[in-house]
């Protein structure tokens, strides 16, 4: 999945190409002794090979940084997009503007954090004005960001005697989705008009036209097409009807728990990297839908723990790189820093610890969830992933069906689960593994 920010000619014009030769003193040295040879040794075969090798060196020298000037390497995709388990293939361009050919021109890219890579290195010849596509492929194995690059060129002259290195600045932005999971919940009916495909007639927009039909008994009289009615020519006289897309609105919001406190030690890594996988499944269910999205990571007890995202019916990808950007901040207990907030609104407030020994204390999440709740659309479909939750948590968040919201729970556990909370909101048992969700 690749998306190119500028073509490779404006990538080329904000490169810095780093260029290493080899010591110029031995040069140096090479040409001032036999300068002197040629000079002070009054012998035809001295000062013939001296001459010789003189011109050899310098003939080298001229070559070899003849090849630095036109030698040039292009990278054409700044960001790259793909999800975990998949491979992604990333392009490289090697190009001689010269006329003189690069022999064993070794062509080398930087794999950055993949732990896994293949044909990153590639050895070959280069022609005078040509320019040779390299590709290699790198496998995501771990969500995150990565940054592949900077790549590089080791060439010399035909001889070998001066050889150098030319690495460029350019570097690729790799976003490893998490992994592509498959999760389909049939959404609840929503109030008429919006962006979600319906194929019940009764939800027509009538903002959205989609195509004209002839007249069949039974339709509306309102629904007929006067212009494109009084514009035929010729032929029998039909009334043109209007046919809209059938849709209706009911945004979607999830909320991601990714509090460690709130997970069982022993599986608290697998369990919070497959509740990730859970909304990402539920973003793309939300995009093949064209349906409103917003999801709201919580992280912690903090302040700082609360963050909103919202996307367009049209597109989820600054909610996918944002679970990119998560990072394993679960093993050392600390909050997560990294990756930046795209289209965001933060909202902030104080809340208490819990306490996991105490049954009558509230999971911090139950409570956030519910703040935040009060601040969304009528009419959203709210659904909770993360760890279990206890009854009282249930009731509390259950309080929030006065504002006429759709609240479904995604859990992950251990124990099998009841398929209702208390409040009869659905509840769907998070596998542990696997390309299903549910």
């Amino acid at each position: 999945m690749k998306t190119p920010n500028s073509t490779g000619k404006e990538k080329e014009a904000e490169d810095q190409t780093e260029v290493k030769k080899g010591p110029v003193f031995l040069f140096a040295a090479g040409i001032f002794l036999l300068f002197i040879i040629f000079l002070f040794i009054p012998v035809f075969t001295v000062q013939f090979l001296s001459l010789f090798l003189f011109l050899l060196l310098l003939g080298s020298k001229a070559y070899s940084e003849y090849l630095i000037r036109n030698l040039k390497i292009i990278r054409f995709d700044c960001e790259l997009r793909s999800f975990r388990n998949e491979w992604v293939q990333i392009e490289i361009a090697a190009e001689n503007r010269g006329i003189l050919p690069a022999f064993m021109l070794a062509l080398s890219d930087s794999p950055g954090m993949l732990p896994v890579f293949r044909n990153n290195k590639s050895l070959f010849t280069l022609n005078g004005r040509s320019r040779l596509l390299w590709t290699w492929q790198g496998l995501c194995t771990h969500r995150g960001i990565f940054m592949l690059g900077p790549a590089n060129i080791r060439c010399a002259d035909p001889l070998g005697l001066f050889p150098f290195q030319l690495k460029t600045s350019q570097t690729c932005k790799l976003f490893v989705y998490p992994c592509a999971c498959f999760a389909s919940v049939k959404a609840p009916q929503g109030i008429p008009l919006g962006a979600l495909i319906s194929p019940n007639p009764l939800f027509e927009d009538l903002t959205r036209s989609r195509s004209l039909r002839e007249y069949q008994p039974g339709d509306e009289i309102r629904r007929i097409n006067w212009k494109a009615t009084a514009r035929q020519y010729g032929g029998t006289f039909r009334f043109m009807i209007n046919e809209y897309e059938a849709a209706f609105s009911y945004p979607l919001v999830i909320f991601l728990n990714l509090s460690p406190q709130e997970y069982p030690l022993k599986n608290r890594e697998l369990y919070l990297e497959r509740v990730i996988e859970t909304a990402a499944a539920l973003c793309l269910m939300a995009g093949r839908d064209r349906q409103e999205l917003g999801i709201i990571f919580y992280t912690s007890s903090r302040a700082d723990g609360l963050t909103l995202i919202e996307s367009g019916p049209l597109t989820i990808t600054p909610i996918l790189e944002r679970l990119a950007g998560l990072e394993r901040y679960y093993e050392s207990g600390q909050t997560n820093k990294a990756g930046e907030t795209l289209n965001s609104n933060e909202t902030t407030s104080s809340s208490s610890t819990y306490t996991e020994g105490a049954a009558h204390k509230l999971h911090n999440s139950a409570e956030r969830m519910l703040e935040a709740g009060k601040f969304l659309p009528y009419g959203t479909r709210l659904i909770y992933t993360g760890s279990k939750l206890s009854n009282e948590d249930y009731i509390l968040i259950n309080s929030l069906k006065t504002y006429r919201f759709s609240l479904e729970f995604f859990i992950i556990d251990e124990q099998v689960l009841s398929p209702l909370v208390p409040g009869n909101s659905p509840l769907y048992q998070i596998k542990e593994q696997g390309y299903e969700i549910i």
